[in-house]
């Protein structure tokens, strides 16, 4: 059994903290906004609220925080009554909360002048997740000391990846939420583009779910070709921007919008004056890396 301080017990924080307690842990809350009923159910399942950090500070092991803003978590860790500024020093700080990598890393530089180790570990997944204990959990911090952490994050995670030193799970983070919130307003536009078209929605969701529009391309295309370093044209990009200049026009024939293709459009333009125009569809991995200096 850990002692274990939370900070932040709202949406999310407040299933991942049950779920401690339910694992055997002793812990306690700091959260000066949550309502009384999320502080009457963790009084009920076993935790103590503090009503400073101060205070949650005291003979902790562990804390976590799970917090809106960067701006916050460097309050609670920096500020004048954050953690710097405590007399335990002989506990690990894990940042669950979804910040900037650059807030993270200077937190932790920060925290270290006084030998609190840090490790930063955003989640994924959604609130059913945080409540039956399946986030997927991202960690960024020391190799060696990570798994110190570990057995506290399957208590409230499924899946608990190492990505790298501090910061790196704030990375990994927002990379992964850039790729799905960019291919949401992609999938909108499709399928928006499907029903204005006259397509059955489930004729085609099974149709694409055979092709890299469903499959993804990290999961279709790319392994099979550029990751191998294999460019060679199977799908040239010049065939590509056609068949995309086809459909942006044929959306507009009937009235839909395709922002998203509209935008990745002049990127394949850049590419028909350079060697790219003939090379396979997915050697636009190696042309964005070029066009952003990138070995």
């Amino acid at each position: 059994m850990k002692n274990i301080g939370f900070i932040g017990v709202g949406t999310m924080g407040f299933p991942m903290a049950l779920n401690l307690i339910k694992n055997g842990h002793s812990l306690s809350f700091y959260d000066p906004f949550t309502n009384n009923k999320t502080i009457e159910a963790l009084i009920e399942a076993g935790a103590k609220q503090e009503k400073t950090i101060a205070d949650l500070c005291k003979s902790k092991d562990f804390l976590i925080s799970m917090l809106p803003i960067g701006e916050d978590v460097k309050e609670v860790a920096l500020g004048e009554g954050g953690i710097i500024n405590q007399d335990n020093t002989d506990l690990i700080y894990i940042d669950m909360s979804t910040i900037l990598p650059a807030d993270s890393i200077d937190v932790s530089k920060q925290l270290q002048t006084i030998n609190i180790q840090m490790f930063d570990a955003p989640v994924a997944r959604l609130v059913n997740n945080a409540i039956d204990g399946t986030l997927l959990i991202m960690v960024g911090g020391s190799l060696q000391d990570f798994p110190k952490i570990e057995e506290i994050l399957k208590c409230m995670g499924s899946d608990v990846v190492y990505c790298g030193a501090v910061g790196s799970g704030s990375k990994m983070k927002l990379i992964n939420n850039y790729m799905s919130i960019v291919s949401n307003i992609v999938t909108a536009e499709t399928l928006s583009l499907v029903h204005k078209s006259g397509i059955d929605q489930k004729l085609a969701i099974e149709l694409m779910s055979t092709t890299a529009a469903g499959k993804g391309h990290m999961n279709f295309s790319y392994p099979k070709k550029v990751l191998i370093n294999d460019v060679g044209p199977g799908f040239k990009n010049v065939l590509a921007l056609k068949d995309l200049r086809l459909a942006i026009e044929h959306a507009e024939s009937e009235g839909i919008e395709l922002t998203s293709g509209k935008s990745v459009l002049n990127i394949y333009e850049k590419a028909m004056d350079t060697k790219y125009k003939d090379l396979d569809w997915t050697a636009m991995f190696n042309f964005v890396k070029e066009s952003n200096n990138l070995d």
